[in-house]
């Protein structure tokens, strides 16, 4: 396996950057001025081009970013100066005014000193091959370690031309189908086709790691609406252009789903029995002990999970099992990585699974390195950025339900009276106090375990939302499905998939993320 791993096509380091990494290198030694000061140095640059085509027009937007951050860790305070200069003369200059701000703080008693891990260190723990394959078996501190995402279509060489092209074959694609799904082309007052590409690169070094990751994130997203009605679908990952690709099936479901919304029912708010797609339970897993297992939320006082984690208390029934995951080279059945997927995170940590939930009993929370030190718990590869000119914190990658045994057909058949739902519009969470809501585009009616074909939208003519205290929310679980659902064999797919979003942190620094799981069948839901 590790051979054909090696052989694939991987996102490369780019070679204009070298000489950038040789400097970095020569700061680490500056940054640690005292025996015990722990310095490291972290390098992004984020660039990509974003085309969108709709009725009337087509356009491309250019993005680059590209920025430096020293760190220091004395002991008792984590301390970092951003810079997009990125000469030598003032990377070097930086660094001394960074050693000058900490040695002129003033520190508390008790320090707690960390020592970086070695590369002996690192590998007694399992990484996926993904990681393993790219690691040179002669590994040392000094050794220039590139992580690259398989790709099968390079994003790169595909021209501006080719990728207009491709979203107008789409558009028309949407009119064609339009009627055929009964929205004439009048009723459709809108739609709008959307690709992506961006490539990440990212450099981070330590006086026992020169780490390096090239990324490239494709998706492409379609909005349809009717009135002020609206649909979409997105699909996405890393990799190459394979993670785009819109399947006709897709676009009648987006259509077909559309044009019974025009004529949908209100709801009577109430409790019901719900089966949620893989992109609502992914939303759920993501609000309910997602953000509460933030290990600095938790460092604050500000989530209800720590106490809970310690107490040991059940906050769900058996089917209660959350995932946070950064390792996801196969996403569902797909060959692509998942979208909140890296190979090290923002503070040098290797991508690798975590259970943040099992069987409705917390397990420890996610972490940076100063939460890890505050909670005394291990870190995890969860120190995430909004980009080099905003402060680490962690974060979510890929969280998720895991599978469960059931099909999609089973799952169907045991809803008496109740809804299928296919479409989120966002969610909430409060990690303190343990609410949580998760909102929907529509509701598609079950009954005698069957889908009637009825539509529902929420009691003032607008998105559903779903509320509850998370415990009771995750107590009512039923049932779950296997990761491919259509089907009675046992899963070839070793993760469900994840679904590719953005998440929020204190109203703002928002960094990707994936969420997803099986199909979820919850009962006693409120929804209004």
């Amino acid at each position: 396996m590790t051979k054909n791993l090696n052989e694939t096509l991987r996102a490369p380091f780019s070679p204009e950057l070298q000489e950038l990494r040789s400097h970095l290198v020569t700061l680490v030694p500056l940054l640690e001025k005292q025996p015990n000061w722990y310095g490291s140095v972290y390098f992004e640059k984020k660039s990509g081009k974003s085309y969108v085509v709709d009725f009337k027009k087509s356009n491309v937007t250019d993005q680059l970013s590209m920025g430096v951050v020293l760190r220091i860790y004395d002991g008792y305070t984590l301390y970092e100066q951003a810079t997009d200069n990125l000469s030598f003369d003032a990377l070097t200059k930086c660094a001394h005014q960074l050693v000058k701000r900490v040695e002129s703080a003033s520190n508390n008693s008790d320090p707690k000193y960390y020592q970086p891990p070695t590369w002996g260190d690192r590998l007694n723990r399992n990484f996926e091959d993904e990681i393993l394959c790219q690691i040179p078996s002669t590994v040392d501190k000094n050794t220039e370690v590139h992580f690259g995402v398989r790709y099968k279509i390079d994003p790169r060489i595909v021209t501006s031309e080719e990728r207009f092209k491709k979203l107008k074959l789409t558009l028309d694609k949407i009119k064609e189908l339009a009627p055929k799904n009964n929205l004439s082309n009048e009723e459709l007052t809108y739609a709008i086709v959307r690709e992506g590409f961006h490539q990440e690169e990212s450099i981070f070094i330590d006086r026992e790691s020169n780490l390096s990751q090239t990324l490239y994130r494709c998706a492409i997203s379609c909005v349809a609406m009717t009135g002020g009605d609206r649909n979409y679908l997105r699909n996405g990952g890393l990799g190459g252009l394979e993670a785009t690709e819109v399947k006709d099936e897709e676009i009648n479901t987006l259509l077909k789903d559309l044009s019974g919304i025009k004529n949908a029912t209100r709801m009577n708010p109430g409790k019901y029995r719900v089966l949620f797609s893989p992109g609502l339970t992914g939303v759920l897993a993501h609000e309910a002990f997602g953000h509460s297992q933030e290990g600095d939320t938790c460092a604050k006082g500000r989530s209800k999970a720590w106490e809970l984690y310690r107490s040991k208390e059940k906050v769900g029934n058996e089917h209660a099992t959350i995932l946070n995951n950064p390792a996801i080279y196969h996403n569902g059945a797909h060959d692509y990585t998942a979208w909140g997927s890296y190979f090290f995170d923002e503070e040098g940590w290797l991508a690798q699974e975590q259970i943040l939930l099992n069987k409705g009993v917390l397990q420890r929370p996610m972490t940076h390195l100063t939460s890890s030190i505050r909670l005394g718990v291990p870190r995890t590869a969860n120190g995430k950025r909004e980009s080099w000119s905003h402060g680490v914190y962690t974060r979510q990658t890929n969280t998720y339900f895991s599978a469960g045994t059931q099909t999609y057909d089973e799952l169907i058949e045991q809803i008496d009276d109740g809804f299928l739902v296919t479409q989120c519009a966002g969610g909430m969470e409060d990690p303190k106090g343990m609410g949580i809501q998760v909102g929907m585009l529509f509701l598609k009616e079950v009954k005698n375990g069957k889908v009637t074909g009825k539509y529902f939208r929420g009691p003032a003519g607008g998105d559903i939302q779903m509320t509850g205290y998370t415990p009771d929310v995750l107590t009512s679980i039923i049932g779950k499905s296997k990761i491919e659902f259509n089907s009675k064999n046992p899963d070839s797919a070793k993760h469900p998939e994840n679904d590719c979003g953005g998440c929020g942190k204190y109203h703002k620094e928002v960094v990707v993320a994936g969420c997803g799981g099986p199909y979820l069948l919850l009962d006693q839901i409120i929804l209004g």
